[in-house]
C-alpha cells in the first residue's frame, strides 16, 4: 500500500505506485492521505465520550488489509501522515513500514520512533525516486510476507 503524506508528494507516489505495479509479487492501492478528510481531533479522547468519525471508519478496512505500507514522504510534516499515525493502532501493528522521497531524512528520522511506537518495522533507508525505489520494495516484500504469516497463525501480543 503506498500512502501518500502529502499534497506535495503526489507525483512521487503516483511514480512509485506504477513502478511497483509492474512487479509480480506485489499489489498496489494508492491512498492519498490529504483526500481521506481525516479529522484533526486525535484518538486519545475515549471513543464513547468522542465518537469515531466516519472518514476514520472508512479508511480503516483499507490500512487493515495492508501487509505492508510504504509512505510518501514531503519535505515537511504535514498533518494527515500524523493524522492518519494517530487515528489508527490495530491497523499498524506487525507490519513492515518503507520510507519514499527526496530531502525528507530529518521527518523520516521522526517518524520512525512514531511507527515503532505504533508496533511496526521500519525498512532501513528512504528510497530516492526513482534511484533506491527496487531494493525499497524488494525489502518491504521480504519483510510483509513472514509477518503476514505469523499476524495469520498468531495474535499480536497487545
Amino acid at each position: 500500500m503506498v500512502l501518500i503524506g502529502d499534497v506535495r508528494a503526489a507525483n512521487a507516489g503516483d511514480w512509485l505506485a506504477d513502478r511497483a505495479c509492474r512487479r509480480c509479487d506485489v499489489e498496489i492501492d494508492l491512498i492519498d492521505l490529504a483526500a481521506a478528510c481525516l479529522p484533526d481531533v486525535r484518538p486519545d479522547v475515549r471513543p464513547e465520550v468522542v465518537p469515531t468519525p466516519p472518514a476514520v471508519r472508512d479508511l480503516a478496512p483499507w490500512l487493515a488489509s495492508g501487509d505492508g505500507f510504504v509512505v510518501v514522504v514531503p519535505e515537511r510534516s504535514p498533518g494527515s501522515l500524523s493524522n492518519v499515525i494517530a487515528w489508527y493502532g490495530r491497523e499498524w501493528r506487525g507490519k513492515p513500514v518503507a520510507f519514499a522521497g527526496g530531502g525528507c531524512d530529518r521527518l523520516v528520522r521522526r517518524l520512525r520512533p512514531v511507527f515503532a511506537d505504533a508496533h511496526t518495522v521500519t525498512v532501513p533507508g528512504v528510497a530516492r525516486v526513482p534511484a533506491d525505489v527496487d531494493r525499497m520494495l524488494d525489502q518491504l516484500v521480504w519483510w510483509a510476507r513472514p509477518l503476514r504469516e505469523t499476524r495469520v497463525t498468531t495474535p499480536y501480543p497487545l
